[in-house]
Parts: structure tokens; sequence; C-alpha cells
């Protein structure tokens, strides 16, 4: 039986609309919407009624806010972010065991800006200002794991970490 399931895979871009690379961009949308959109609807099925159960999505602080040179990223992750936030309302509204959640982390020293920029050896000390580290990030899932809170943000400015309720608007 899976407790918690973490929809963590997916990748970014960092050209302007006008030099992306379709091909690229293809994928990106297959995985940053799509397989999480398919795995998390199948977790849905089969755990919404089983109790101590989590899902959550990673999103992007890009999930809430458009950066520069990131338009077609940003829109993805306010797809996971708009998305896991609906559903973990509809969940709570149905009286479902199954609580969805939303990570949204900011900068994060993983592989992510290698795979992004199609580089290798990327140096978040010498080129992003503020970043975390993906043991802080960790701390930061567990946090938001273990909370009653649907979203976890770190904000783009301060690169504090805050427990959130839903930032979109559930007309239900």
């Amino acid at each position: 039986e899976i407790e918690t399931w973490i929809n963590n895979a997916g990748f970014g871009d960092f050209d302007l609309v006008q030099d992306i690379n379709l091909g690229k961009i293809e994928k990106m949308l297959r995985l940053n919407i799509e397989a999480l959109t398919i795995l998390s609807s199948l977790f849905v099925r089969d755990h919404h009624d089983v109790e101590g159960t989590t899902l959550v999505n990673i999103s992007s602080a890009g999930g809430y806010r458009i950066v520069p040179n990131a338009v077609t990223y940003c829109a993805t992750k306010f797809y996971v972010s708009a998305y896991t936030e609906g559903l973990a309302q509809e969940l709570q509204k149905g009286g479902a065991k199954l609580r969805a959640k939303v990570l949204a982390p900011a900068a994060t020293e993983t592989e992510f800006a290698d795979r992004s920029r199609g580089e290798v050896g990327f140096d978040y000390s010498k080129n992003v200002k503020k970043y975390h580290t993906a043991a802080e990030m960790a701390g930061f899932l567990h946090q938001l794991i273990e909370s009653d809170a649907i979203v976890g943000i770190v904000d783009g400015e301060t690169y504090e970490f805050e427990l959130r309720g839903p930032l979109f608007n559930y007309a239900g």
C-alpha cells in the first residue's frame, strides 16, 4: 500500500517563446501536465477513501507568478498548482480521506538547471542570488505533508517557506 504519492517528475525551459524548441516543449507538456494528471487521477481513484493517504504534486513558485524567459514552464506549473488546489478542495468537499497538496519551491540546488538549460555543471552559488538545498526542500515537503495546509510555497523574493490554504478561488 502506498501512503504518500509525490509527483516530482518535471523539467523546465528558459527560452523566450519565440526561441523555444517545439520538441522540448512537447515533452515538457507531456511530463509536467499529462503524466502528472494521469498519475494523480489513478492514485485518487485507488486511495480516495484510504485513511492517512496523501498526494503531493510538485509545482513551482513559477506556478504562482510568471518568471521572465520561462513563460511556457510557468504555464505548466500554473496548471499543476490550479489542478492540485482544485483537487484538494474537491476531495475535502466530498468527504474523501485522501489529502492533496501542492509544493511550490523556488530555485533549489538540483540537476533541474542542467536539464532546463541543456548544460552540465550549473553552479547555483555563482549564478543564483538565493536558492535552497535539496535537503532544505525535503524539510519543507515534510512540513507540508505533516500540516493541514494545502499549499507549501517558497516566496520568490524572500525565499521564506510558507504553509497556506488554497491561493486559487474554488467556486464550489
